[in-house]
């Protein structure tokens, strides 16, 4: 009987690991269709600028579909709904109500408008294109609409302007359309959301900070969130996987359930909510990719900072747009030390939500950038905010942000509103100044720049502009910068509130053009923040310098006059030349240490010049050594290459016996003056532009890639320098660069791909190649 018994049980053991081995379908998007579109789709279909806002950074996307409305629209007079994949809508029936259409028309393949456009490219792969994507988002949105396309623009096939997929890829595309282009199941779903204990422990831990229902806890965690809203945080036992902090309508136990409004200062419209982390559910692209680290070290490092002294808080701030879009009237119960130092310990951060910003690229605000510049902060116990509670409460209303009348400012409000701004900020530059006297009669001397207590490396940043998308790096990479930036708690705090956290893609054209306005003001501010530290006599022509041409100046004169001109530095100088030189070399080499500073820039640093005392580790050497005869060479008539260069190349330099290394090159373009929004190809001074050549993946969009054998790196550098045309430089690329065209172009970026992820997992994401070179 007992015998019988095992048998039976063995029997249905048997029968049920059948029946569960055969109920387990194949994941075939998981393992043969997202590596593809991550591969050879994201380069262009991620983010706002994905054309026809087809993003296919997972499976949601796909099925969410295409929409013809451009996200950029710099003219429309009324803003439109936002469209952010996995915030806005959930669910194909949601997105229709869009506007968004399907792609995926049918399971024949010769009638999938998916399909339709791949098959195109790879009809005729070597079918050239002569405009950019941006230039060229045509959105079939039907078969007729697809036929069309075929007879009259055969060149708009998918991968646009790339090599076409292999045959390989597109089989599996065409399999996988065969059985009705399934999802991935439901058990990968599963296991994609799990996260290991370890980490799950450490969510936990922070979901309870942050839920606290004390009232300055709950201002402390809305603070935190409207600055963190963009970061993937991540946690350093699993330092690729990443997380969304967002608001839920659930307890965070119960699932994330996002509440999605235009900005993160929004009214969420609930009675109550949770702080929730919700996993990052799809591929990572660089273009807006900003890691944000948390820890248990982090989470103490928090409470210290935001209770390093008592304070208390009777309500929470409204949802006002008057009270919401101004930080220092919606905070002003935390104390302002803690604010600014939250900010500065993780300032590269901060800034890269500017710079990268919630768009993935905008002309109009990064065109009010100069193309290379490093970035300094005041002292925290220097801020005239930090150091009077009365100063704080003066300043409030003058600091007002564009973004209190919204993402739908009528035309005709905005000269007023324009007015507005200006003389509230003047008003603030007045007050700023005469607290600058009563407190530092000596004037600023070196001990007012943050150090970065000494540990901390974000005390020194530089900011690269590449067209229309920029990067931030820690130190001082690149020559010395034609401007310099030195923010105090307000200029930090309004760069994050004007262009982040208030600023709206969706919003209308004057709600676009006043941040953009606004922008130019903080740049302006932050430029003499530091002049503030030179000679008083040497400000007026480093200001003139920096804004040539008689518009410019009348500009300035108008909407930023002199304030303090004529007030003295603490700052010793030697002669009464190149005083911007000598301070910036003072701040490295003499307030920031070594630790903070980070290494030499051994191959781009020509004036700066380090002390005699740390000559010996400045010496370049091996490819530093090669390369350095093309960085920081100004264009002049001897060596005009550097203009003809692109805003950025990568260089994978390879060698049998060492592991592939990768420099960006980086094209410094130089302007006139950066005071209108339009025209700027009529203000560029192209005689002045330089190169910088820095290891690393140092932008999200190369124009090109060029693949030299380390044996050939002497005479790669040498062809640079001969370059003298446009023709010079095209067989320049004839010999070393990936175009395009060329068969071999998906194995070189993938090899970059490869290496990237290999060598810097955290800082990692797929590029994009919407910017890559016509020809």
């Amino acid at each position: 009987m007992q015998f019988i018994k095992i048998m039976v049980v063995c029997f249905i053991s048997v029968v049920m690991t059948s029946v569960s081995k055969a109920e387990v379908p194949v994941d075939l998007y998981t393992r043969r269709i997202q590596p593809i579109f991550d591969n050879r789709c994201v380069a262009c279909h991620s983010c706002f600028n994905g054309p026809c806002q087809l993003n296919l950074q997972n499976f949601e996307g796909f099925e969410r579909g295409a929409n013809k409305l451009n996200v950029y629209n710099g003219t429309r007079t009324s803003s439109v709904a936002p469209s952010r994949l996995w915030i806005d809508a959930h669910g194909t029936s949601e997105w229709r109500k869009r506007d968004f259409y399907e792609l995926n028309t049918s399971r024949n393949s010769k009638e999938n408008l998916f399909m339709g456009l791949l098959q195109l490219r790879f009809e005729q792969p070597k079918k050239n294109i002569q405009r950019q994507v941006a230039e060229s988002q045509i959105c079939p949105s039907s078969p007729a609409e697809l036929e069309t396309i075929r007879k009259n623009s055969p060149e708009l096939g998918m991968p646009y302007g790339l090599p076409a997929l292999s045959a390989a890829e597109m089989n599996h595309i065409e399999e996988w359309i065969k059985k009705g282009a399934p999802g991935p199941t439901a058990q990968t779903l599963k296991e994609q959301s799990e996260v290991s204990p370890v980490l799950r422990k450490q969510i936990r831990e922070w979901e309870a900070f942050l839920n606290d229902r004390d009232i300055p806890h709950q201002l402390v965690s809305r603070y935190i969130y409207e600055h963190l809203f963009l970061a993937h945080i991540y946690f350093p036992e699993e330092k690729n996987q990443f997380f969304r902090l967002v608001r839920s309508k659930t307890a965070c136990a119960k699932g994330a359930e996002e509440i999605a409004t235009r900005r993160p200062n929004d009214d969420p419209s609930v009675a109550s909510f949770h702080y929730c982390l919700k996993k990052f559910p799809g591929t990572v692209v660089l273009k807006t990719h900003i890691p944000y680290e948390w820890s248990p070290a982090k989470l103490a490092r928090y409470k210290k900072i935001f209770w390093a002294t008592k304070w208390s808080a009777e309500t929470i701030p409204s949802y006002e747009p008057t009270v919401a879009e101004n930080p220092f009237k919606a905070f002003k119960d935390i104390p302002v030390k803690a604010r600014y130092q939250f900010l500065l310990d993780d300032a590269q951060y901060e800034v890269s939500t500017f710079i990268k910003g919630p768009v993935c690229n905008g002309s109009m605000a990064v065109n009010s950038i100069q193309e290379q510049f490093y970035v300094f902060f005041l002292n925290p116990d220097s801020d005239n905010m930090v150091l009077s509670r009365d100063y704080e409460v003066k300043a409030q209303d003058m600091l007002m942000l564009p973004g209190v009348w919204g993402s739908d400012v009528k035309l005709q409000d905005t000269p007023i509103f324009l007015k507005r701004l200006v003389d509230h900020r003047e008003a603030y530059r007045v007050l700023r100044n005469e607290w600058y006297v009563q407190n530092k009669p000596q004037g600023y001397s070196l001990k007012d720049i943050w150090d970065g207590e000494g540990v901390n490396n974000n005390a020194v940043l530089t900011v690269f502009r590449h067209d229309d998308n920029a990067v931030v790096l820690k130190g001082a990479i690149g020559d010395l910068s034609k401007t310099v930036f030195v923010l105090d708690y307000p200029l930090l705090e309004r760069l994050v509130y004007n262009l982040v956290v208030n600023f709206d893609v969706f919003g209308n054209v004057s709600h676009q053009l006043l941040t953009r306005i606004y922008m130019d003001m903080i740049r302006m501010e932050a430029e003499e923040l530091f002049l503030m530290f030179l000679p008083s006599e040497q400000r007026l022509q480093y200001r003139r310098e920096w804004y040539r041409g008689l518009l410019a100046r009348a500009k300035m004169a108008y909407i930023f006059p002199t304030v303090g001109a004529a007030d003295p530095t603490a700052i010793k100088y030697n002669e009464e030349i190149h005083t911007k030189k000598q301070l910036v070399e003072k701040i490295l080499f003499f307030r920031l240490n070594e630790t903070v500073r980070g290494s030499f820039d051994r191959v781009n640093w020509k004036s700066l010049q380090v002390p005699d005392s740390m000559a010996a580790t400045f010496k370049p050497h091996g490819l530093e050594k090669e390369l350095r005869p093309i960085a920081a060479v100004k264009a002049g008539k001897a060596t005009p290459f550097a203009k003809y260069f692109p805003d950025l190349s990568l260089l994978k330099v390879t060698s049998a016996e060492q592991p592939m290394r990768v420099f960006s090159i980086i094209h410094n373009k130089e302007h006139e003056n950066i005071s209108w929004i339009t025209g700027e190809s009529l203000r560029m001074d192209p005689k002045n532009d330089t190169l910088t050549v820095h290891e690393g993946y140092w932008g999200s969009y190369p124009n090109m890639i060029f693949d030299v054998e380390e044996k050939n790196l002497a005479i790669f550098v040498a062809q640079i320098q001969k370059v003298k045309s446009a023709k010079d430089y095209q067989k320049l690329v004839d010999v070393f660069g990936v175009r395009r065209t060329q068969d071999s172009f998906w194995l070189h970026y993938d090899e970059l791909i490869a290496h990237f992820r290999n060598t810097d997992p955290t800082q990692f994401g797929f590029l994009d190649l919407t910017r890559y070179e016509l020809k």
